[in-house]
């Protein structure tokens, strides 16, 4: 059963990298925005006053963002997008030199001094209570959040309680703990006149290659084995998400939740993670070109959203290429009575 289990691992993971190479590189993103029927920009921060097709025409004055991982990558695109358009952006971040010198280029760089710095570790559940607190002292509503923040480890990490960072910041605090502590903030943007609010998860094609495994085996990866595999302590995390997209848009119809693929964009995470063995992935994506979808997802009007879905450059992806040929298989998919055993778990964690 065991080498069963190894060749179809094999199967999924030689998939998915030929599917990434034709989808996931700057290459696969120039022939997506070929399809775009409607405008795309070429950075985050464009002439306002540009009627032509560099311009996509987005006005959000009066909304609320909230973006962790924003001080660098992708999330501080997705921020500067936001502010660029007129939002009042709040950017969470651990680093508070960092945070600050990005919040002071946002602002000058968008003309827009509404973009402010929560400082926490999402990887922390006091953090997460903290931050929430914070927020919602200062702000009635929030009409998108996104959940962004996370990084991929070579090393086994533990947070201050010994918990798996990667696990913690990508799913436990900075997905799900994040969501269910903003929903009364969310639902109060959803119930105004012209609310249309919604969560993002930036997940990863890296998600592709597993389905979420029982629940000890995702928190305590690289505790017992000799070997920390920092690949697969992500792609369970990323999977987890993309599944909390879906519960989430069945528990709470009134606000869109959808998850998303940033393609294999150049950031220094990236860097940090692969070195040299980055190249496999070339071309990579500007980190706008990355972010471009995921800011689509964010402004575009409810009416053009799937709740739930799964989303690469404004287009809904396939969950799973796990069969023969790219075909969904079985191998990567949960079951309901595993994905409900995963949201127990979920709260039951961030209540201890």
């Amino acid at each position: 059963m065991k080498m069963i289990g190894l060749i179809k691992q094999g199967i999924v993971s030689t998939q998915f990298f030929l599917y990434g190479k034709k989808h996931f590189t700057q290459t696969g993103y120039l022939n997506h925005v070929a399809q775009y029927t409607e405008p795309v920009q070429k950075a985050a921060v464009v002439d306002a006053n540009d009627s032509t097709h560099e311009n996509d025409g987005v006005d959000l004055s009066g909304k609320i963002f909230l973006i962790s991982g924003a001080n660098q990558g992708i999330g501080k695109e997705i921020a500067t997008y936001a502010a660029a358009k007129k939002a009042t952006v709040y950017m969470l971040c651990r680093n508070k030199e960092r945070a600050e010198s990005a919040q002071q280029e946002i602002q000058t760089l968008t003309n827009n001094p509404n973009v402010n710095v929560l400082l926490g570790d999402v990887s922390e559940p006091s953090h997460i209570k903290r931050v929430v607190s914070e927020f919602q002292n200062r702000e009635n509503k929030l009409d998108c959040l996104v959940c962004n923040a996370g990084a991929l480890f070579n090393e086994r990490k533990v947070n201050s309680e010994g918990q798996e960072v990667t696990f913690m910041a990508h799913l436990v605090c900075g997905s799900y703990q994040l969501t269910k502590l903003l929903l009364p903030s969310l639902t109060k943007a959803s119930e105004t006149s012209n609310g249309e609010a919604r969560v993002v998860y930036v997940s990863s094609g890296g998600m592709y290659n597993t389905k979420f495994p029982e629940w000890e085996m995702a928190a305590s990866i690289g505790q017992f084995e000799s070997k920390y595999d920092g690949n697969l302590a992500y792609a369970y995390a990323k999977r987890g998400q993309v599944l909390l997209a879906e519960k989430f848009t069945e528990q709470y119809p009134s606000i869109t939740f959808v998850s998303s693929h940033p393609g294999w964009t150049r950031t220094s995470g990236v860097e940090a993670a692969y070195g040299s063995k980055a190249t496999i992935l070339e071309p990579l994506r500007t980190t706008w070109q990355g972010a471009e979808g995921i800011c689509w997802l964010t402004a575009t009007a409810k009416k053009n959203l799937e709740g739930g879905a799964y989303y690469l450059d404004r287009m809904t992806q396939r969950k799973h290429i796990a069969g023969a040929f790219f075909t969904e298989g079985k191998f990567t998919k949960n079951t309901n009575e595993e994905v409900e055993a995963m949201l127990q778990k979920l709260e039951e964690t961030i209540m201890k």
